[in-house]
């Protein structure tokens, strides 16, 4: 069996060894301080522009040395944070030690380099001092979020209907993914916009660092029903949860961030 650690070696000696990589990092669970058996291998490199689908023949070279891929994926372009990204799954690794490769080019400014939104990178290399901490531009994060926000206002009451309507008509596939498409995910994001409002977008993920104990209670506790019945029963549990959380914000409880974020 390939150890995680083999993984990541071989990755650091291969990306290491040419010169149009400038630079590579661990991202996720090593940039956070969460590592566990389960975690995958995050890694991010910053690449020469011309050199990027360069730099995939690398990765998979390094990689199928230690085990032949049984699976890969590569996200279409452009991807959400701007850089190039393919994900591996070795035959003969944990199927867990998935490797989530990014190739950033040298030009591109976004290199999810902010500590409060990606923890502090774990780095394997850096020849040229490229991968210090980025500040948090809270102005644009905080404008999404009170887009959302106004959003959620908008959207959540008139959308209640459709996972109840599924539970009236005995339809348990649907019932469950709308109770989480229209009353869980929003109901999150709230709760995040409350008490995590630099991460408030990162859904479900990460909700034991980033709420109250008793909160996250709260919430997982809606997040399982047993039968259709409980469905619609979390979801009236999800609602009223929403709609304190609003009044309590309309109310002056509690208030969202300034719109330039804090100095």
């Amino acid at each position: 069996m390939v150890r995680r650690d083999q993984i990541v070696d071989a990755l650091t000696a291969a990306l290491r060894d040419v010169a149009w990589v400038r630079a590579a990092y661990l991202g996720g669970s090593d940039a956070t301080g969460r590592t566990d058996e389960w975690s995958d291998v995050d890694v991010v490199a910053l690449v020469e522009d011309d050199r990027t689908e360069e730099s995939f023949r690398v990765v998979r070279d390094a990689l199928t040395a230690l085990s032949p891929i049984a699976h890969s994926y590569r996200m279409p372009e452009p991807t959400f944070h701007g850089g190039s990204q393919e994900f591996y799954r070795l035959r003969d690794a944990d199927p867990c030690h998935i490797v989530d490769y990014v190739a950033m080019r040298l030009s591109q400014e976004d290199r999810l380099l902010e500590p409060e939104r990606h923890g502090t990178p774990h780095v394997l290399f850096d020849r040229d001092g490229l991968l210090r901490p980025t500040p948090l531009d809270r102005a644009a994060l905080n404008a999404k979020m009170r887009a959302r926000l106004e959003e959620m206002r908008s959207v959540f009451y008139v959308f209640q209907s459709l996972s109840t309507k599924a539970v009236h008509r005995g339809h348990p596939g649907e019932a469950v993914v709308r109770l989480q498409q229209m009353t869980l995910k929003p109901l999150v994001d709230l709760l995040r916009i409350r008490y995590c409002p630099d991460r408030w977008d990162f859904g479900f993920r990460y909700l034991d660092r980033d709420l109250p104990d008793a909160v996250r209670r709260d919430f997982e506790a809606l997040l399982l029903p047993r039968n259709l019945d409980q469905v619609e029963e979390h979801r009236a549990r999800a609602e009223a949860m929403f709609t304190e959380n609003l009044r309590a914000l309309d109310a002056g409880e509690w208030s969202l961030p300034d719109r330039s974020g804090p100095e």
